[in-house]
């Protein structure tokens, strides 16, 4: 295109992580303990003295809440509460408690496939 003003829009520098059943949500669980570590956010969210400074980007995988809390973007899905309930319990204030999903009544599928999708296409939207 001769001549033609090409507008460059920022694209956004976001990653949200999606974390589904046991093993998702365990190795979800200590990626954000060692990325915690790494930007110097405690374990409650809270941003550590010793990392006010510096450039890194923790808004790729954290969005600052009004408290000053930074909070992962990230979703937390299982069908059997067990391994939510050792996240909840061991991170208590670091996830936003609208972004973790349990199935009501708990059972999971029990490495049972069908039953899996048979449970998550009744609570589709």
């Amino acid at each position: 295109l001769c001549g033609a003003v090409v507008s460059a829009r920022a694209m956004p520098r976001e990653i949200i992580t999606l974390q589904v059943g046991q093993c998702g949500n365990q190795i979800g669980m200590e990626f954000w303990k060692q990325l915690c570590l790494e930007h110097g956010i405690s374990m409650d969210g809270r941003l550590e003295d010793f990392a006010t400074q510096g450039g890194d980007r923790k808004d790729v995988f954290f969005y600052q809440a009004d408290d000053e809390q930074y909070i992962p973007r990230s979703l937390l899905i299982d069908l059997e509460p067990r391994v939510l309930s050792h996240v909840q319990q061991t991170l208590p204030r670091l996830f936003n408690q609208e972004n973790i999903f349990s199935h009501p009544e708990g059972g999971g599928a029990g490495n049972n496939w069908a039953a899996g999708y048979t449970i998550g296409g009744a609570v589709q939207e």
